[in-house]
């Protein structure tokens, strides 16, 4: 009789740490946004005429390609800063892929913005990879911020505004 209770004891401990790993392995994926503030991604500022952003860098070409993808909220005041480093002539393309939220892209060059494309929308669900539009800048740069769409006409953003990152 103890020997059943034991092994019932045993199966119930598995079955809970089961659930434990289970629960573990399905927490927020690293791709969501987490909009309360508390976010370690978002660990540089910039700021543009008087407003102020919280940004995640991102510089590597696996980063880069991730973006915002995935993500189901922007907080109001973040964004990503993809950074390009010093290359000449960068005229690189964006796309919307996996994108759960419309972005306006500010395309900078030298501390200065050179272009700002509005209001870009989430593909509609279901639309083929082969059909979602490329967005590049007016001229070369060598950063975009991509912030929440409508956020540069809010804030009175405009082309030409200096950009300062601390």
């Amino acid at each position: 009789m103890e020997q059943n209770l034991r092994k019932k004891v045993n199966k119930v401990a598995l079955v809970l740490m089961f659930l434990l790993l289970s629960a573990a392995c399905n927490k927020q994926s690293p791709a969501q946004d987490v909009t309360d503030g508390m976010d370690a991604r978002y660990n540089h500022e910039l700021q543009i005429g008087n407003k102020i952003l919280e940004v995640q860098v991102v510089n590597t070409p696996q980063d880069m390609q991730q973006g915002l993808s995935g993500r189901t909220s922007l907080a109001n005041n973040k964004g990503m800063l993809f950074d390009f480093g010093q290359q000449e002539n960068n005229m690189p393309y964006f796309w919307m892929k996996d994108m759960n939220f419309n972005l306006d892209l500010i395309w900078i060059k030298n501390n200065k913005i050179v272009g700002i494309t509005k209001n870009v929308p989430k593909p509609e669900p279901g639309t083929p990879d082969s059909q979602l539009p490329f967005y590049s800048p007016p001229s070369p740069i060598d950063s975009v911020l991509e912030v929440n769409a409508g956020w540069a006409d809010r804030n009175g953003i405009k082309a030409a505004d200096e950009v300062d990152f601390k």
